[in-house]
């Protein structure tokens, strides 16, 4: 081989390593300009991996309110800034455990928009990398409102108490969560036997998502429970296909409670076993979500609840009818937005209003159903609802996509 050959096969090697590391060393400088991007935001648990045009990235989203809001936001402002990325993959934790993936992309002025849960790809990219804004043992301090209102006596028109309920809440590993949450009387009409008259424990657990992946996901919560109960609660999902999931929860649960008879305490021969099965289907073209389940309510009595929602955007309204035991009930509930759509944790800990509050209005009859407590349940965390946590992966999709169009009223 001449010599000139050989000078023009180093140089085309030189070059070839020289645009390697031009490539590594700017793929590096987006990736850490993606991150600060994002910490700004007030995203945390971020990690991102960029592999050509396409950005790979999970975060935790304690800003924004809702399920969609952030990662429409994220996204929104990595392409203004970063026109090198065309393509981007987004897993959203909750307390970090992966919920959901989002598949986005920009042809032209429109963005196409995909979610789903089949997140393997691109926790497998990210899996080496540290995350950074770690949300570990960061606190939020939540004050809720409490409004119970009663209609059923006889001699006044109504039972009425105002209660704040501040919740404790933090990430102590990657998918626990411990909350504390003492409940105060404010305002009241309420006789001295009903426990809402005094201070009580309303959620004080510690709940931990076991597995979260494309088919499966399990929670388990041990502690006290809102309302007046203590021990031991499991939640077993299937997502079955796309917009329906499959899910049996139970639960072996003690009355626990003050009340100035008794003072505070685990009342006697109260333990129960309750257990639920529920279907849970999402239908996207006219936003309503239906859940059938039955089984063995709180009391011991057998039946079924169905409950009908409509998602309005970050508003949830819905009816519902319970048939247990022979008797039966209706009623409605909502959850509607009432913390600011941004609030950023800007210290180690942050005070806050609620995300969305929620009320649930019960018809309920005078007699056997009332006196013998018929068709009640209990809640393990104070945040739950149909907005807040709601990882559906067509209502995401769908909000997501028409934010990043305009089409969506912030």
């Amino acid at each position: 081989m001449g010599q000139a050959n050989k000078r023009l096969i180093i140089r085309q090697i030189i070059s070839i390593c020289a645009c390697f590391f031009i490539t590594l060393s700017t793929s590096a400088q987006s990736t850490e300009n993606v991150q600060k991007l994002l910490q700004e935001e007030g995203f945390e648990d971020i990690q991102t991996y960029i592999v050509d045009d396409t950005l790979y990235a999970a975060f935790e989203d304690r800003t924004y309110r809702g399920t969609f809001r952030g990662v429409a936001t994220a996204i929104r402002k990595i392409a203004d800034s970063h026109v090198e990325i065309q393509n981007f993959e987004i897993v959203l934790t909750d307390y970090q455990m992966p919920q959901l993936i989002v598949h986005a992309s920009k042809r032209g002025d429109i963005w196409d928009v995909s979610v789903d849960r089949d997140m393997r790809k691109a926790l497998t990219l990210l899996h080496d990398e540290i995350p950074q804004a770690a949300s570990t043992g960061k606190i939020d301090v939540t004050f809720v409102p409490m409004i119970s209102l009663v209609n059923n006596k006889l001699d006044h028109l109504f039972d009425y108490a105002i209660r704040i309920a501040p919740a404790i809440v933090t990430t102590l590993w990657k998918g626990a969560r411990l909350t504390v949450q003492p409940i105060f009387p404010i305002l009241h009409n309420i006789e001295e036997s009903d426990t809402k008259r005094y201070i009580q424990i309303g959620n004080a657990n510690l709940s931990q998502q076991i597995l979260s992946n494309k088919r499966w996901q399990i929670t388990a919560a041990a502690g006290f429970f809102y309302q007046d109960r203590i021990g031991f609660h499991a939640n077993v999902g299937y997502h079955l296909c796309r917009n329906l999931d499959l899910y049996v929860n139970g639960g072996f649960t003690g009355e626990a409670n003050y009340s100035k008879q008794n003072g505070f305490g685990v009342i006697r021969n109260s333990s129960k076993l309750n257990f639920m099965a529920t279907v849970d289907y999402y239908e996207p073209y006219t936003k309503l979500q239906m859940e059938l389940q039955g089984g063995r309510f709180l009391y011991g009595d057998y039946g079924g609840r169905l409950d009908v929602t409509r998602h309005f955007g970050e508003y949830a309204i819905g009816a519902y009818g319970i048939l247990t035991g022979g008797e039966y009930n209706a009623g409605f509930h909502f959850a509607i937005p009432l913390g600011g759509k941004r609030q950023k944790r800007d210290s180690f800990i942050r005070l806050r209003l609620p995300e969305y509050y929620n009320m649930e209005y019960s018809m309920q009859s005078y007699f056997k159903y009332w006196f013998e407590r018929m068709g009640e349940e209990y809640v393990t965390q104070p945040d739950a609802n149909r907005s807040a946590h709601y990882w559906e992966p067509a209502f995401v999709q769908e909000y997501v996509q028409r934010m990043l169009n305009g089409s969506f009223q912030e």
